[in-house]
């Protein structure tokens, strides 16, 4: 089966990342492994691979991958834009951050994730030189890295937390002609034509839970003193937790609300790299060059396993539970299916099923044939 996986992928891989055809099985090896067994730990995923080989050395082997190979993001990027047959289509983007400390080291990590199926996928990712947020000039970088790399790249919507607002960082995104979601802060000043400035908080102070307010017109966020952001759409709800939230968009603000909410998926993807999935935080790796070669790893560990939950989701549904939601996630369906694929199915059986999960294709008629 190992072999079997690691001819597939490398083939699907070959297409965009140049390597030796010993590191694109190794790069395979490794995809597979960390899916089985949901650990990037290497020491202990070397002692599962199939081969005659002492443990020490395959060991050595996943080290100087490492050591060597260097897996740009944005090549990686385009393995997983064509394993979801994103091509041609539009693109609703989050942007995030996640941070972690390893004894001294801070690593901080700016990522966008394109939502495919309601589901979080890495796409680019930046690894940051110090703690805390990014700056303006890091979040324009990342995504012009991402327009670079697809010309012909669509954008629906670029959504983002209340760290990632900003005058410099809004005007990039107007004058880029990017739509944008940013959620805001409740002390955030907001001036409309007519009005002082006045927060969020106060605007907003008569809404009760669950209801919302579009704010007429355009306004400017800021003080008439102090440097304004160009016009935005306003539109604000009040949580069940009595915490308001505001959004600022550069489109129609009716649907801003629905949309904010796939901004949850980077949320939960951050969780399947992590605690839920890969755990991503238990990695001995520091060197920002070797981060970046593991996070391509997980990229295609994580659109693979969501792509064949989806396809097992088409075949029999995820049932719900009395709170409204999944009884598990499509992360967690295609996560175990996989598992069951690789432990229990026929080589001829593997190789149907790798044939279309690595094509633009779902997997769905495969495992049509699998009883599991």
């Amino acid at each position: 089966m190992q072999s079997i996986f690691s001819n597939a992928l490398s083939g699907a891989v070959a297409k965009h990342i140049n390597l030796s055809a010993t590191r694109h099985e190794t790069l395979a090896w490794l995809t597979l492994l960390i899916m089985r067994h949901g650990t990037i730990c290497l020491w202990r995923l070397a002692a599962f691979v199939a081969s005659m080989a002492q443990t020490d050395s395959v060991r050595r082997r996943f080290y100087r991958f490492f050591q060597f190979v260097r897996l740009d993001s944005t090549l990686a990027a385009h393995v997983v834009v064509e394993l979801l047959g994103l091509g041609g289509k539009p693109w609703v983007l989050a942007i995030d951050r996640t941070n972690w400390d390893f004894g001294k080291t801070t690593i901080n990590i700016l990522m966008i994730s394109v939502t495919w199926n309601g589901m979080g996928i890495p796409l680019l990712w930046m690894l940051l030189p110090t703690a805390g947020n990014s700056h303006t000039s890091e979040r324009t970088e990342l995504l012009d890295r991402l327009r670079a790399a697809f010309p012909e790249l669509k954008i629906a919507a670029l959504m983002g937390d209340r760290e990632f607002i900003g005058d410099a960082w809004m005007a990039y995104l107007q004058r880029e002609n990017i739509p944008f979601i940013l959620r805001l802060r409740e002390n955030q000043h907001v001036l409309r034509a007519g009005y002082v400035a006045l927060p969020i908080s106060v605007i907003a102070r008569h809404l009760k839970v669950d209801e919302k307010m579009i704010v007429k017109g355009g306004c400017q966020l800021g003080r008439a003193n102090e440097t304004l952001s160009a016009s935005v759409r306003l539109v604000i709800t009040r949580l069940a937790s009595g915490e308001l939230l505001a959004l600022a968009c550069s489109g129609r603000a009716r649907h801003a609300l629905a949309r904010y909410r796939q901004l949850w998926t980077i949320e939960t993807m951050f969780g399947n790299l992590k605690t839920k999935g890969f755990a991503l935080e238990a990695t001995h790796l520091t060197d920002p060059n070797k981060l970046s070669t593991l996070l391509s790893l997980l990229a295609f560990a994580v659109a693979l396993t969501v792509k064949t939950g989806v396809a097992k989701a088409r075949l029999r549904a995820i049932p719900i539970k009395k709170h409204g939601r999944r009884a598990r996630s499509l992360f967690a369906l295609g996560l175990n299916t996989l598992r069951k694929i690789f432990a229990a199915a026929t080589p001829d059986q593997i190789i149907a099923f790798l044939a279309q999960l690595l094509s633009p294709k779902l997997p769905v008629k495969p495992l049509l044939s699998l009883a599991f």
